[in-house]
């Protein structure tokens, strides 16, 4: 769902008939777009439990945008299941490839069981 033109309310709907979201931005002066940073700061409040996440994007110079969704995830109470995925500048087609095989991937994965220390 691109989170810049749809409802915020109808993708808050999907992610709770969801267990597993992933999650992107373009990196934008160090950050990410303002349509994920609303709709991760609803995330936030919602406190998900649960559920599973991982973050992606692009990036021209530095590529922080998918760590801090990660972290933004975590923050939000979901599962992440890895480091993310990026591409630099516009994804050419094995960028896409890449990035396809990485979302079926990720739809695969199971939440990991937190250590108890």
């Amino acid at each position: 769902m691109n989170a810049a033109k749809e409802d915020k309310n109808d993708i808050i709907t999907e992610v709770f008939r969801s267990k597993t979201v992933l999650v992107g931005s373009s990196t934008i002066n160090r950050g990410i777009l303002h349509s994920i940073g609303g709709l991760l700061e609803m995330m936030k409040g919602l406190r998900f439990r649960g559920k599973s996440a991982a973050a992606f994007g692009s990036y021209g110079w530095s590529g922080e945008s998918v760590g801090y969704i990660s972290k933004m995830l975590a923050d939000s109470g979901f599962t992440v299941l890895d480091e993310g995925i990026k591409a630099a500048w516009m994804p050419d087609t094995n960028d896409l490839s890449r990035c396809e095989a990485y979302g079926k991937a990720i739809a695969g994965k199971q939440p990991r069981e937190k250590e108890s220390d």
